[in-house]
């Protein structure tokens, strides 16, 4: 059985949260310059803030998710692991819908686009999930 100790969700969180976020902006800002024409086309919706806020409003979701399985789960941390998997791959297909449907000011996404967006998805699993997980797991 798994013990988590949730007030521990009050300060770490929010830091592996912001972590994840700064990551995912570097990662933008680096885009930027290896594909410029491609972030410059998607930039009416997919720019440094979009990115930014995606993240933490993504990992809210996330974590709120996490309460609910700490309170039903004998083993948190391996069901919000799969739970987290699972997300993370349908997430994969947002990019592609917003690709082929009518975008704000004339924004489009290429493949180029949609596979720095997809980065960006397993960038917040990669950076942010192993640090929640450590920090409110119960030895």
């Amino acid at each position: 059985m798994e013990t988590v100790n949730l007030r521990k969700l009050l300060w770490p969180t929010p830091l592996a949260i912001l972590a994840a976020a700064v990551v995912n902006l570097i990662w933008y800002f680096i885009a930027s310059a290896l594909f410029p024409e491609s972030v410059a086309a998607a930039k009416a919706v997919a720019n440094e803030f979009s990115a930014v806020i995606a993240t933490l409003v993504y990992w809210i979701i996330g974590l709120v998710l996490f309460v609910v399985v700490a309170k039903f789960s004998k083993k948190p941390i391996t069901h919000y692991t799969y739970l987290a998997i699972a997300a993370l791959i349908v997430s994969f297909a947002f990019p592609f819908m917003a690709a082929n449907s009518p975008l704000p000011n004339g924004a489009t996404l290429d493949n180029t686009m949609i596979m720095v967006l997809i980065v960006m998805h397993i960038i917040a699993a990669a950076v942010a999930l192993p640090l929640i997980l450590k920090w409110v797991k119960q030895s």
